[in-house]
């Protein structure tokens, strides 16, 4: 009895290691997911926020209202604790951070030229981002093909009706 106790000690602190390990692996990787979903919403946000902006300026009449709207969205990107890592101040070339404003036609009101819309697309790419690097080492874990499930981009697009009232 006594030697079947010598060889078991240690045992409980290895099992407790190796569960360790994997409950920490998938709680960081729930954080990392978690992390991503929130970014997302923040770019939604910041999309659908500029295309506010926009309609702002072109209601006050102003032509330039879509570049207006981009520099909004990098604006806010720049104040945000998590995105401001993206921008590059000093190279605006390697900025992470994409605005595309143009104008469309209104899906409403596709026979009447008279309607215009603008449409605001915010792309990120998410490289760089606290934690990613988290969800791409636990995806290739479980398989090499992380293509399909895990995010190189998160992008919003925002559509908004533009309306000139400065003559009115």
């Amino acid at each position: 009895m006594q030697q079947t106790r010598k060889g078991q000690q240690g045992v409980a602190a290895i099992e407790f290691a190796l569960v360790f390990t994997v409950l920490l692996t998938i709680c960081l990787a729930i954080v990392s997911f978690g992390m991503l979903m929130w970014t997302q919403q923040k770019v939604s946000h910041i999309a659908g926020d500029s295309t506010r902006v926009a309609l702002q300026y072109s209601i006050n009449g102003e032509a330039d209202y879509a570049e207006k709207a981009c520099l909004h969205a990098k604006t806010m990107v720049a104040a945000d604790f998590i995105l401001e890592g993206l921008l590059d101040p000093e190279n605006p070339d390697a900025d992470k951070v994409f605005c595309d404003a143009s104008a469309v036609a209104c899906a409403w009101a596709l026979n009447d030229p008279t309607q215009k819309c603008l449409q605001l697309i915010m792309t990120v790419t998410v490289d760089g981002l606290p934690l990613v690097n988290m969800v791409q080492a636990v995806g290739k874990m479980f398989s090499n093909k992380t293509g399909g499930w895990i995010p190189t981009e998160l992008s919003a697009t925002s559509v908004i009706k533009i309306t000139d009232l400065s003559g009115a």
